[in-house]
């Protein structure tokens, strides 16, 4: 149960990067930063947690440009 609660949020940024409805991409986008900011509090400082804590920061960084492309005025 703990390794699917750690993929969750890789599921949900998925399902966010590759959502072609415009309509579902701002809740999609939603969704995906819960999941990984939920995430990023549950790791530690230990090293061999860093891969996964650069994975999330680049897939935050990522949806950032998203929010830009499809949610008018978010900056």
């Amino acid at each position: 149960m703990k390794a699917e609660k750690a993929l969750e949020w890789k599921k949900l940024y998925q399902k966010a990067i590759s959502q072609s409805d415009p309509e579902q991409v701002p809740e999609d986008i939603a969704r995906a930063e819960a999941a990984l900011l939920s995430r990023s509090k549950k790791l530690t400082l230990r090293e061999a947690d860093e891969p996964e804590r650069r994975a999330i920061n680049d897939a935050l960084a990522t949806l950032r440009v998203l929010k830009a492309q499809h949610l008018p005025g978010w900056k």
